[in-house]
């Protein structure tokens, strides 16, 4: 009896690890690839056609914050040279794009914002000289620098270390002959560069200064055309307003103010 006991004792904890072990360790383990969707009305209703982009951007001179794609412009203005996180991008019927500027709540025109180089820039010119090769093997506890990208002179991360053993197999060389590794996405990070060469050096500098990079080209005609129709639309829901607010106060002057006005004017003809 105390045998068949202990056997269903063990066969009890048994399958309390397992539950504690899917509760907490399967989350945690997925917890990192999760894209976190924004609470904007638009999105919600067009979350299947708008992409993932995940890059900080510069403003423009003329750039507008809109309530919606194609709607309104009453948001007001960025600055020029303002920096602004897109995290999603829709594209219109006409193919213009359209960012999300998530901590605003409010769309922009791709066409009015700037990136700087970055590492999908890097990677595009630079294709013919990246390669995959053998693992390289970063182990536990390895510290290094994260780079923008190979000779970009902008550090991501300092001190970074690595958990457990991780391997590497996307390599470019520079001119100067130090090897890069490249992660495509490290501990909730995009787009890694490691010098191997010196994984901790930080001084390596800008080998090439680069300019901005327009966001989406778009024909200047054809973005004029919807800014006008955006601040038409403004024009197009106020004067609605204008006019029901306009027609209230008649309606209140006619039936309130007016005959209060012709009862007193009766009351002094009858003194």
């Amino acid at each position: 009896m105390k045998k068949e006991h202990d056997g269903k004792r063990k066969v009890f904890l048994r399958m309390v690890m397992f539950v504690c072990i899917a509760v907490f360790v399967h989350p945690l383990s997925a917890s990192a690839d999760v894209i976190f969707e924004p609470e904007n009305n638009f999105y919600e209703r067009h979350s299947d056609e708008c992409s993932y982009f995940d890059r900080s951007c510069l403003a423009g001179a003329d750039t507008y914050l809109w309530d919606a794609p194609n709607l309104t412009t009453e948001g007001g203005k960025l600055q020029k040279g303002d920096s602004i996180y897109i995290s999603f991008v829709y594209t219109d019927n006409d193919g213009l794009e359209w960012g999300l500027a998530e901590t605003q709540d409010k769309w922009i025109l791709m066409a009015d914002l700037y990136l700087e180089y970055g590492s999908p820039e890097f990677m595009e010119e630079h294709s013919d000289e990246i390669y995959e090769d053998e693992p390289y093997l970063l182990s536990d506890g390895t510290v290094f620098v994260s780079w923008s990208y190979p000779e970009s002179g902008v550090i991501n991360s300092s001190g970074a270390s690595v958990m457990d053993d991780y391997e590497i197999t996307t390599f470019y060389k520079d001119p100067d002959g130090r090897l890069w590794g490249y992660t495509a996405y490290m501990y909730g990070t995009r787009d890694v560069w490691i010098c191997l060469s010196d994984m901790s050096d930080t001084n390596i500098p800008q080998r090439v200064e680069h300019e901005l990079i327009p966001a989406q080209e778009a024909d200047a005609s054809q973005i004029a055309a919807v800014k006008e129709s955006g601040q038409f639309s403004v024009l197009f829901l106020g004067v609605p307003v204008i006019i029901i607010a306009g027609i209230a106060g008649f309606l209140i002057w006619w039936f309130w103010i007016r005959k209060k006005r012709l009862k007193r004017q009766r009351g002094q003809r009858m003194l």
